[in-house]
């Protein structure tokens, strides 16, 4: 899956992915996979009143959640991450 982000969006992911010492692409996968996973997130759609869209309303999961990565997958990310 290939995801095109804003530049302002693309700068914050890889200022969280520099605080977890993780390659932006996985930090990414992390954030998604923990909003799929984690009951309460949906997304709401609807069409604006004003022009010829839609809206997107989205709301994150109440809980926390946490990932865990093995020491495997660290050195998997490290390896890319140094390429």
């Amino acid at each position: 899956m290939n995801i095109e982000l804003k530049a302002e969006t693309k700068e914050k992911m890889q200022e969280i992915a520099k605080d977890c010492n993780l390659p932006i692409e996985r930090a990414c996968e992390i954030i998604l996979s923990q909003f799929a996973s984690i009951v309460g997130g949906r997304v709401y759609t609807g069409r604006w009143r004003e022009g010829n869209g839609i809206y997107f309303i989205v709301q994150w999961p109440f809980l926390t959640g946490m990932a865990k990565v093995t020491g495997e997958e660290l050195a998997k990310m490290i390896e890319v991450k140094q390429r």
